[in-house]
C-alpha cells in the first residue's frame, strides 16, 4: 500500500500533483484550503476529504505537501504544529523554489521529516500542470536518509529528480527566474523593438518566431556556447555601434539593457572562441562607454 497523502493548497499545482497522485495510486485521504470554493475546484481531480483546518488534515495522513503560497508554507507549518498535526516519522513536503527547508522547521520539531520538492516548470492552469508535471525536472532538497524516497516520490509524479543543497536554493531558484520569466521580459522588450521598426504589433512575435525557434534548437542541440550567433560572436563592431546608435537616438531607456546583455555575450563569444582577447577588449569598451 503506498502511503497516505493530504494535500495543503489547492491550487494549481496542489491540485495536479493529487491528480497525479491518485493516478499512481496514491491514496489522497485529506485536501484543505482556506475557501471552500477551492475544495470544490480540485475534490473532483483529487478525491480525498476536505477541510479548512489544516491541522486536521495532516493528522490523517502519513505525507503532508505543504502546496500554500511561499510567503505562507511556514505560516501554515507552525499552524498545523501548534495543533498537533504533525507526528514522528512524518514525511512533510514543501514545492518553493526558493524557499529552504527551515519554513518546515515547526514539523521538524514534532518529530517529522522535512523536504522540498520543486518542479521546474511554469504553470498558468490545473489541466496545464497536469500536462506538463510528467517528464518535468524536480529540484530536490532533502537529508540523506530520505533522499531516495524523495526520488522515488518524484518519479511517481513522472518527474525526474536533481539535487539541490538547502543552502544554494535561493540561487537555484534565481536561475529558473532568469530563464524563464526574464525571458518573457525579453520578448516583450524585443516586440517593443520590433514595433517601433514598423512592424504591425499584431506580427511582431509573429516575425520573429522562427528565430526564436530555431534559437532554442540550436540550445538544446548544441549549448548555449554553442548556439551563439550574430554580431558580437563575429566581432562585428561596427554593426553593434549602429545599433546602439539607433537606440540611443529612438529608445534610450532601452540602451542600458543592450548593452549589459552585449557584456556578457562578449563573454560567451570568448567562450566560444571565435573572438580574442584584444576583440573583446574592443568590443565591451562599445558597451561600457
Amino acid at each position: 500500500m503506498k502511503e497516505k497523502i493530504a494535500i495543503i493548497g489547492t491550487g494549481k499545482v496542489g491540485t495536479a500533483v493529487g491528480f497525479l497522485l491518485k493516478e499512481k495510486g496514491y491514496p489522497i485521504v485529506a485536501i484543505c484550503a482556506r475557501h471552500r470554493e477551492s475544495l470544490e475546484k480540485a475534490l473532483p481531480l483529487t478525491g480525498g476529504r476536505p477541510f479548512l483546518d489544516p491541522a486536521e488534515a495532516t493528522k490523517l495522513a502519513e505525507v503532508v505537501l505543504i502546496t500554500t503560497g511561499d510567503d505562507q508554507i511556514q505560516i501554515v507549518c507552525e499552524e498545523i504544529a501548534a495543533k498537533g498535526g504533525f507526528r514522528q516519522g512524518q514525511k512533510v513536503i514543501h514545492m518553493s523554489g526558493a524557499s529552504s527547508l527551515d519554513v518546515l522547521g515547526a514539523a521538524r520539531k514534532a518529530g517529522s521529516n522535512t523536504l522540498s520538492i520543486h518542479p521546474l516548470q511554469a504553470f498558468a492552469t490545473v489541466s496545464g500542470a497536469i500536462e506538463q508535471l510528467p517528464g518535468t525536472v524536480f529540484g530536490v532538497t532533502a537529508d540523506k536518509h530520505i533522499i531516495e524516497w524523495a526520488n522515488g516520490f518524484v518519479k511517481d509524479l513522472g518527474g525526474r529528480p536533481i539535487y539541490v543543497p538547502d543552502d544554494q536554493k535561493v540561487m537555484y531558484h534565481a536561475a529558473a527566474c532568469v530563464l524563464s520569466n526574464y525571458f518573457v521580459t525579453l520578448m516583450w522588450l524585443g516586440e517593443k523593438m520590433a514595433v517601433h521598426a514598423g512592424l504591425p504589433e499584431r506580427l511582431a512575435l509573429d516575425a520573429y518566431w522562427p528565430l526564436v525557434r530555431g534559437t532554442f534548437n540550436n540550445i538544446e542541440k548544441n549549448g548555449p556556447v554553442g548556439a551563439l550567433t550574430g554580431p558580437i560572436v563575429r566581432g562585428d563592431i561596427e554593426t553593434i555601434r549602429r545599433h546602439r546608435k539607433k537606440l540611443r537616438e529612438d529608445l534610450e531607456s532601452l540602451l542600458d539593457f543592450y548593452d549589459t546583455l552585449g557584456r556578457h555575450t562578449v563573454e560567451l563569444a570568448l567562450e566560444k572562441g571565435t573572438i580574442g582577447r584584444e576583440k573583446a577588449d574592443e568590443l565591451l569598451r562599445e558597451f561600457c562607454p
